[in-house]
């Protein structure tokens, strides 16, 4: 009879597990999503959009450096983003998988998706 009820106890925690992350409230982490962002349609949603927001500011800042390099050896900037030798993936937003925009005479690079523009 304890068996039972240990294993009808893990099966009910389970699905409210299951309820929780796919379910769950709002709350929290998905206030710092902007309002043209599509809201997430779960926890585990939640956590793509934050993992994505991550990876664009890496790709963004590891573009900055590779173009500050660039200046440092040849004094002047880069005519596109390609002349950096990076992956093609990493010129990407990996959210909007829009290309970033990059301004040659000044050497900013930024990320036009609703959201990362301040990134």
């Amino acid at each position: 009879m304890r068996l039972v009820g240990v294993l009808v106890s893990v099966a009910i925690l389970g699905v409210l597990l299951m309820v929780w992350l796919y379910y769950g409230s709002a709350g929290g982490a998905s206030n710092a999503t902007p309002a043209t962002a599509p809201p997430p349609a779960s926890r585990v949603g939640e956590v793509r959009q934050a993992a994505e927001s991550v990876e664009c500011r890496n790709n963004l800042s590891q573009i900055r450096q590779a173009i500050q390099i660039r200046t440092t050896t040849e004094e002047t900037y880069p005519a596109s983003l390609q002349e950096l030798g990076l992956p093609e993936t990493m010129l990407r937003c990996p959210v909007s998988g829009q290309p970033y925009q990059y301004d040659p005479t000044t050497g900013q690079v930024r990320c036009t998706t609703p959201g990362h523009m301040s990134y």
